[in-house]
């Protein structure tokens, strides 16, 4: 199983959210908080990308492995701009 977490704010403040699987839309309806508010990651397991718009589309970031990523842009992703997560494995 591979688990991400995503925080609202730059160190791992704020709101967090888990994801054990790829989300194509973090704007959806039923749950759009995280939508373009992402400032900060921890990667538990497994491999994952970002994408600046739902459904995997428009630019994506590189490929993340387990580790803290205390501040999105020291990984070339603007500041709250990330739209979907996929997970690559």
């Amino acid at each position: 199983m591979s688990e991400i977490v995503l925080f609202e704010h730059i160190n791992f403040h704020g709101a967090h959210k888990h994801l054990y699987s790829s989300e194509p839309n973090l704007a959806s309806p039923d749950d759009n908080f995280f939508n373009d508010k992402i400032s900060s990651f921890v990667v538990l397991s497994g491999s994952w990308q970002f994408f600046r718009d739902i459904n995997f589309t428009g630019p994506a970031s590189g490929i993340f492995g387990p580790g803290r990523y205390n501040w999105v842009e020291n990984v070339g992703i603007p500041n709250d701009s990330i739209s979907a997560v996929r997970r690559v494995s």
